[in-house]
């Protein structure tokens, strides 16, 4: 990451392997507007082949429907190509979406 704070409404995306092991962390908002980016970052990952993707959401600011989605799809992405996929929660409001929609009973959370 590049250490400034995202603009508003925009999304920032970094991710590095390590150990069969992608990690990704989000910066900014996750919406109808950034998802499309998020699901081609997704489908980039499945070409490494790993063992495990972890999504950190901490530097999420807002998710909508859109977004979440999107994580759902990636969740069902990662189960048709073998690889364990893992979020890392995020603030509170974004936690909520997660919680309100049923979403915690379908991804997996770590701590």
């Amino acid at each position: 990451m590049s250490g400034h704070p995202p603009k508003p409404g925009s999304l920032q995306i970094s991710s590095a392997l390590v150990d069969g092991a992608v990690r990704v962390s989000l910066q900014g908002e996750l919406d109808l507007a950034s998802a499309p980016r998020m699901e081609d970052h997704f489908a980039a990952i499945d070409a490494q082949a790993p063992a495990r993707v972890v999504v950190d959401l901490d530097g999420l600011e807002f998710i909508d429907s859109s977004g979440l989605r999107m994580l759902l799809l990636a969740d069902a992405r990662a189960r048709e190509h073998g690889y364990e996929f893992v979020l890392l929660a995020g603030c509170e409001s974004v936690q909520r979406v997660f919680e309100m929609t049923g979403a915690l009973d379908i991804l997996r959370f770590e701590s």
